[in-house]
């Protein structure tokens, strides 16, 4: 241990320390608060939901669960949740459940692996300024900063790898048995809480057994060691396979491969095209192509190495080949998921560096310059890199409707509250576009439809004991009622905010109009007016004047309204802030399409800006109402836009960005609050 203590006491160790922290202010600043959003937000929120489980269910650690009732009780299977356990008790003892003490956890586990990375990097390459280099590297992956402050275990089973390890090579130094529980301990405990990390497990037992192979000497005390921890690993994994059965599942258990041949080039081509450099930056793959040419060029001239470097270097070789096997068995998710690489392939590409770069001279004066160079550069193209990429990753999209059903469901608990609906309600979410999101936020246990386009959102509303059921309304009429109009008929509506709206069972199942359910009342609506396009459109502040009108094609004659390749823009609407000034309102759309050939993608758009700003942004592919081709289509379309101010503008067109002929006739558009 003396060793231990004598590089965290030196000045280098202090002040790599420092900088992590100062780079960690930098870096998250400005997302440290923020709730599971944006890059993979749906996993990301399972594990907030994990750690408020356990809050709920008085810290039962072995019946870990979420606040999505499609399992019995919301307990689910899932790999050794110890750092969501952690978590909630840090949530008890502050008084607080904001997503920021997870975020600060995770980064401050980050911080300690990266601390024993530099410790161990400095075993085998002998080298403090290589060793920054290598940490900063590692800090500063792209992929690895986004979610180093996140919600993730994959983090800190990287840590703990990077604990074990030190350990682990520090027991090959001294031999000191206590050093080698102490890294078999943090080596299973990566295991334990993300599966693919029982690789370094086995790259431990098969170097082992290699060793022993070459010696003909048995060390059991360490073959016991390895043997206790994977009797453990299984242990909990044949109780996690008892949860699923007993409970359910809401995590990924299967292996996914590719399919064939055609599938595996496709993913090899995703990777490199795009997120070659996200699992890395330039800085490493010409530090690594550099080191690997020297360490060719050594082993030509048949020099010496350190057996610990040779050591290292063998393991690492072991490790790659355990991660390439996993990245075979598991291809299919590496296609959209960014995080699997932290998985599998993360560990060894450091530690290969860390092998590669023990290559490059630091001894002359001249090259421990090259080397401060090389740091520097590697810290102020990394940084740079990195901050490009953290802004891209938390940009919102009009098309990411996780991040759209997030805002729509910030403050439904309280709102939910004073309409007096208590805590131990059930709700399902239709089209909540994630597991646990909308019901965190709502502070209550219940069901979700993923996306009714490709769920069946008709049998939970017949399978499921709800209490009550919460639609978006930006998502009712379009991707709910239009793909089950079924749903109007079964439940009625309550309240609503302007974002969402509850209902409970319909009294009788009668059939209703669209406006029946929607409780339209034209006649005390904001506005309603109705339009055949058969004579020049007269502004009234609404409907806007400028609509190319033809008397070629009409469902009512003598005229109608149409977009033709060459008009990519169709207004139907600009709307004033001060009109509706300071009012939920919305604007209930029905006209009737037709179009002559097969539609690509054609928008029905509506946009809210702000001194050219833009505030609030919804669009509908009019695709979906596409039944017959070559007749008059039925449209209706809500569309929900903030509270509108002064200076607000409120467009409503249509969008025809694959410059498509298209005809519209009988519109009639109501406002109302």
């Amino acid at each position: 241990m003396n060793s231990f203590y004598k590089h965290i006491s030196n000045k280098s160790f202090l002040i790599l320390l420092l900088v992590l922290a100062v780079l960690s202010i930098f870096l998250y600043h400005s997302t440290i608060t923020l709730f599971p959003a944006f890059v993979h937000s749906w996993t990301q929120s399972e594990r907030y939901a994990l750690s408020l489980g356990f809050l709920n269910n008085g810290f039962d650690l072995f019946h870990p669960c979420t606040y999505n009732l499609q399992t019995i009780e919301g307990i689910t299977r899932v790999d050794f949740p110890i750092n969501e356990y952690i978590v909630a008790v840090i949530m008890k003892i502050s008084g607080s459940t904001a997503p920021s003490i997870f975020r600060i956890y995770t980064l401050t586990i980050s911080i300690i692996g990266c601390s024993f990375l530099y410790l161990l990097s400095l075993k085998i390459n002998r080298s403090e300024i290589r060793s920054w280099t290598i940490v900063l590297i590692a800090f500063l992956s792209p992929v690895y900063t986004y979610y180093q402050a996140g919600f993730l275990p994959s983090v800190p089973a990287i840590s703990f790898i990077f604990i074990g390890y030190y350990y682990y090579y520090l027991f090959l130094e001294t031999g000191i048995r206590k050093q080698f529980y102490i890294a078999l301990f943090f080596i299973l405990l990566a295991a334990l809480i993300r599966i693919p990390f029982v690789i370094y497990l086995v790259a431990l037992l098969v170097h082992m057994m290699w060793t022993v192979l070459r010696s003909r000497k048995i060390v059991f005390h360490e073959l016991l060691s390895i043997f206790i921890c994977f009797v453990l690993f299984f242990s909990y994994y044949r109780y996690n396979i008892h949860l699923g059965r007993m409970y359910g599942n809401m995590f990924l258990d299967e292996l996914l491969p590719a399919r064939n041949m055609e599938e595996f080039k496709d993913i090899i081509k995703q990777i490199k095209n795009i997120w070659l450099f996200q699992y890395q930056n330039i800085a490493y793959y010409l530090l690594l192509a550099l080191g690997s040419i020297l360490m060719v060029i050594h082993f030509i001239r048949k020099k010496e190495i350190r057996s610990q470097q040779s050591h290292f270097l063998f393991h690492s070789l072991i490790l790659s080949c355990g991660a390439l096997l996993y990245f075979l068995v598991m291809m299919r998710q590496f296609f959209d998921h960014d995080y699997y690489f932290l998985d599998s392939l993360f560990v060894p590409s450091v530690f290969l560096i860390i092998g590669a770069s023990s290559f490059i001279p630091t001894e002359t004066f001249r090259s421990k310059i090259s080397w401060m160079i090389i740091s520097a550069a590697t810290l102020i193209f990394s940084l740079n890199a990195n901050f490009s990429n953290q802004q891209e990753r938390y940009k919102t999209y009009e098309w990411d409707r996780v991040e759209i059903t997030r805002q729509n469901f910030i403050g439904s608990e309280s709102y939910l509250d004073s309409l007096g609906i208590g805590k131990d309600a059930k709700i399902l979410v239709i089209d909540a576009y994630s597991t646990n999101i909308p019901l965190i936020l709502m502070n209550r246990k219940g069901y979700t439809v993923y996306q009714t386009n490709r769920d069946d959102a008709f049998l939970p509303l017949i399978k499921y004991k709800w209490d009550y059921v919460v639609i978006q309304d930006q998502f009712l009429i379009s991707d709910v009622l239009h793909y089950y109009p079924i749903v109007q008929q079964l439940i009625e509506r309550m309240d609503g905010n302007g974002k969402i709206s509850i209902y409970k069972k319909s009294k009788d199942y009668k059939l209703k109009s669209l406006e029946e359910f929607l409780n339209i009342q034209k006649k005390n609506a904001l506005y309603n007016n109705k339009f055949s396009f058969d004579e020049t459109i007269q502004p009234d502040g609404i409907v806007a004047e400028q609509i190319a009108q033809t008397n070629n094609v009409s469902r009512t004659a003598p005229s109608a309204a149409f977009l033709n390749k060459d008009m990519e823009y169709g207004n139907i609407a600009n709307i004033a802030g001060t009109r509706f000034e300071n009012k939920q309102v919305k604007a209930f759309l029905q006209f009737y399409l037709k179009h002559p050939e097969i539609l690509r993608s054609i928008q029905l758009v509506s946009a809210v800006t702000h001194n050219d700003s833009m505030i609030n942004y919804q669009s509908v592919d009019l695709k979906k109402f596409s039944k017959i081709i070559g007749q008059w289509n039925k449209v209706e379309l809500l569309f929900v836009p903030p509270k509108l101010k002064e200076g607000d503008k409120w467009a409503l067109y249509i969008w025809n960005k694959e410059q498509e002929e298209i005809y519209y006739d009988d519109l009639e558009v109501t406002i109302y609050e």
